[in-house]
């Protein structure tokens, strides 16, 4: 019998089986978890790229938004993207707005199934997604013709609303009071800006090369430009020597308006546009070269940002050919043919400046010329009665917000 006792004493055979046993329990349980952990970080990727695609459906839009619809917003893109599995509690989506930066934030719990067995019922999980974006400046320049053929079949009157609509939209569309300049730049065969310029060492006033009839002196001067010598006529040359500086002459027309440089002032832009009057002969060559002035930082305007980041616009509209400037005299029948070769150089200066270019044609002018000026076809607008410029204008507008968008 003692010695039974004994050998069973020193049998170690079951002590594996119990060591195994003991040992089990938190093997099995650190296995359960690491199957829920695995779970939790699968399901926070689902949620983390649903609500990505909600910050970044909303995050543009939030600028127009009250708190109130910023929070029914996203979380109607949060639904849309996303429908929580039967076993994952989430609590109210979190949606916060500062300055050009939308964070989105949820928490929840999703239930275990081997962790359960130790005790952890769920697993917690916080996901949060964060949407920047940039409010890029803009400058526009309206580049309008106010010839005396604009008076007929109320072209005038239509491209006054036109213009002026897409100032208000704008205006209302800025985030900030500098994010949006826009200069408007009426023209016949001659541009009319300011006389307090008079004085300024970029303005010449004699008459060397000019026609007897326009030449005026400094005091008599009553704000019109002619072209500028040639090659400079098409560009915007520092007007630093006799040979480009501006040239300033009698007005052919009185009732020319004043160009408005870049400005963020939308009452003085309304007021310009609504001072704009029908008279004289076309000229585009000089309205395109007095836009590419008022959207360069050097002189004789230097109201433009310096910031390369600044999207450029110039909106050009015309509804006839060229038929005079310094250099072809009105009754010249060729001045199309002689003109337009300079209006398609200054319309290349403005595109080689960043500038990008719009351009429409209201009933009459050369098709090929204005198409061409364009930076590209669709965003030339062929306009074939009055009323078609405010839907031309409307889609111009369309389209640099959503390039300001996506810039």
């Amino acid at each position: 019998m003692q010695a039974k006792l004994s050998r069973f004493r020193s049998d170690t055979r079951a002590n594996v089986a119990l060591i195994f046993g003991i040992a089990a329990l938190p093997i099995f349980g650190m296995v359960g978890a690491a199957v829920d952990y695995t779970r939790v970080s699968r399901m926070q990727v689902q949620i983390q790229a649903a609500l990505d695609s909600a910050s970044l459906a909303v995050a543009k839009d939030s600028r127009s938004l009250s708190p109130a619809g910023l929070q029914e917003a996203a979380n109607r893109a949060f639904a849309g993207n996303f429908t929580p599995p039967a076993d994952l509690s989430l609590g109210t989506l979190g949606v916060t707005r500062d300055g050009n930066t939308i964070r989105l934030a949820i928490s929840g719990s999703l239930q275990t199934t081997i962790a359960a067995t130790m005790g952890v019922s769920s697993m917690p999980l916080t996901v949060v997604s964060k949407t920047s974006w940039n409010e890029p400046k803009i400058e526009i320049a309206l580049v309008l013709d106010n010839t005396g053929s604009m008076a007929g079949s109320g072209k005038m009157t239509a491209l006054k609303t036109a213009a002026i609509d897409l100032i208000n939209e704008l205006e209302a569309a800025r985030v900030s009071t500098d994010q949006v300049k826009i200069a408007v730049v009426p023209f016949v065969n001659q541009v009319r800006i300011a006389t307090s310029f008079r004085n300024e060492a970029w303005m010449r006033f004699d008459g060397a090369g000019l026609p007897p009839a326009i030449v005026t002196t400094q005091t008599a001067w009553t704000g019109c430009l002619t072209d500028r010598n040639q090659p400079h006529d098409i560009a915007d040359t520092a007007p630093t020597t006799s040979d480009t500086r501006y040239r300033g002459v009698r007005c052919d027309n009185t009732g020319l308006a004043t160009v408005q440089p870049l400005t963020t002032n939308f009452s003085a832009l309304r007021a310009t546009i609504n001072a704009m009057n029908p008279v004289g002969t076309t000229n585009i060559t000089i309205g395109m070269q007095m836009g590419l002035a008022v959207m360069s930082s050097g002189l004789p305007f230097t109201e433009t940002g310096s910031s390369p980041d600044v999207l450029r616009y110039m909106i050009l509209l015309t509804d006839g050919d060229n038929t005079e400037s310094r250099y072809v005299p009105f009754s010249n029948t060729m001045a199309a043919p002689v003109m337009d070769p300079r209006t398609t150089l200054a319309c290349n200066a403005v595109k080689a400046a960043g500038i990008t270019l719009f351009t429409v044609r209201v009933i009459n002018g050369n098709q090929n010329l204005l198409r061409a000026c364009a930076t590209d076809p669709s965003m030339y607008f062929n306009v074939t009665s009055s009323g078609g410029i405010g839907d031309a204008f409307k889609a111009i507008t369309s389209m640099i917000k959503r390039m300001r968008l996506s810039a």
